[in-house]
């Protein structure tokens, strides 16, 4: 068997980087389907939503441990602990946007916004958090406590 390289897989070789060789213009075909697969299809996770994987939960925290206290304002918390809906405790993540000169608070709601989050949970938000918030179809509960206790206590009332 020959293998050549039909003009269809060399503009694919200049698009993409990868190399093909086939015998014909279906073999590249095939080739690039087989390599999509690999590359998009496989990977994803079977039998798991995203909200099994995503954080349900955001508590703004003074620290970042479970055991820390609610933080006085979301936006400018220190931390950010993140709980799945089962009130599994996932990760602590600095708040990026505690120090920001200006908009910390929708510039943090995009943040957890991008990590999955459907609820937050501080002792105060600002106006503009609370906009940014809605926008994002993310709901918030005030409140005060140790995160995790807290985290337990809302997923009892839902």
């Amino acid at each position: 068997l020959k293998w050549t390289r039909s003009p269809l897989c060399i503009m694919f070789e200049k698009s993409s980087g990868i190399r093909v060789y086939g015998r014909n213009v279906m073999d590249c075909i095939k080739t690039k389907i087989w390599l999509f697969a690999l590359l998009f299809i496989l990977p994803m996770p079977s039998g798991v939503s995203a909200s099994e994987t995503a954080a349900a939960i955001a508590v703004a925290a003074n620290g970042p441990e479970q055991r820390a206290m609610v933080s006085e304002k979301a936006g400018r918390a220190a931390y950010f602990l993140f709980f799945d809906g089962k009130g599994l405790f996932l990760d602590a993540e600095i708040n990026p946007f505690a120090d920001a000169p200006g908009g910390a608070g929708p510039r943090a709601a995009a943040f957890l916004a991008d990590k999955g989050v459907t609820l937050v949970v501080a002792k105060e938000f600002g106006v503009k958090m609370e906009r940014a918030l809605d926008s994002f179809n993310i709901k918030y509960i005030i409140t005060t406590g140790v995160s995790h206790e807290v985290v337990k206590a809302v997923i009892q009332t839902k």
